[in-house]
């Protein structure tokens, strides 16, 4: 069994409301068809045997709205990490965050067990240089991806279709200066399937979500959910039969248009594919995340 691991940022089950949720006026119809309703908490969770979905909770116990640093985090590592932290961290891991996620994260206990594990998303060349003049700062999931060992993803991989970039299409890179045509979903999702062929683990990180929620803008919720619901349609119709896809993300924002904040909502854990009732039927809240993957991955031993 093979993991390919879609991280979508701030997409939370919110009301069943067109006037505030963007799930429900727009649709994301290539997970919602799977499940008979828009991804709201009314629809409950939904086990059948190769497609599933159960909401689970992002506060750890923890008062305040959840934040990226603390739940991606806790995705990767198994830790309540805003518990261990004594409250949620927004955006970017600090210094003792980020040594929590390097020294736990289950990408490196993967790499370390002899078997792969990568990141699928394009970093521009002057990432680095740019961190190191403190203009960019590592996510949760770079640092995951950097402790296995692994180069990140650049312009010669995303010219050969190995590498996806945030935005799906390309089409953000011309405001960089970067000359990558732009691909449909669709091929971007085919390249994101060759990529997780030659791992047993990979993920691909997606934040345009967070981005919309946070600027309540409309038009562009719409657009990307139009992307992104032909991508992940696509990489349900290419998805081989070893192939487990997961689907979840770490904080409510962006299924609350009514706000400008994080919220409190659940999150869809959606898994799909064999075994995905199984897999999803274990999980409550974002800590236990990485232990069902290592679980399933260990269980299969899929070595190079």
């Amino acid at each position: 069994m093979r993991v390919l691991f879609i991280f979508i940022d701030g997409i939370g089950l919110g009301r069943h409301d067109p006037a505030i949720n963007p799930l429900v006026r727009f649709g994301l119809h290539s997970i919602a068809s799977g499940f008979g309703g828009a991804l709201t908490e009314e629809l409950g969770a939904v086990l059948v045997s190769d497609c599933a979905m159960v909401p689970i909770d992002t506060t750890l116990g923890v008062e305040g709205l959840p934040q990226s640093a603390t739940g991606q985090a806790a995705i990767l590592t198994g830790l309540n990490t805003a518990k261990i932290m004594g409250r949620h961290i927004q955006a970017f891991p600090g210094p003792e965050l980020s040594k929590i996620i390097t020294d736990n994260n289950f990408m490196k206990e993967l790499v370390e067990d002899g078997l792969t594990a990568t990141s699928a998303n394009l970093y521009l060349p002057d990432y680095f240089e740019l961190v190191a003049r403190r203009k960019r700062r590592h996510s949760a999931i770079t640092l995951a991806a950097l402790s296995t060992g692994m180069s990140l993803r650049s312009l010669p991989e995303i010219d050969r279709g190995q590498a996806v970039y945030q935005d799906i299409t390309n089409e953000m890179l011309g405001s960089f200066g970067v000359d990558i045509p732009p691909v449909t979903p669709r091929q971007a999702a085919h390249n994101l399937i060759a990529i997780s062929q030659s791992n047993a683990f990979t993920i691909f990180e997606y934040f345009q979500t967070d981005r919309a929620g946070h600027k309540q803008d409309w038009h562009y919720a719409q657009r990307i959910l139009h992307i992104l619901d032909e991508f992940i349609g696509a990489v349900r119709e290419l998805l081989p039969a070893d192939t487990l896809l997961l689907i979840t993300s770490d904080h409510g924002n962006f299924e609350d248009m009514g706000v400008k904040t994080h919220t409190v909502n659940k999150v869809p854990f959606i898994a799909i594919g064999a075994g995905a009732q199984k897999m999803a039927e274990g999980i409550n809240n974002l800590s236990d995340i990485a232990p069902a993957i290592l679980a399933v991955l260990r269980k299969d031993d899929l070595r190079d």
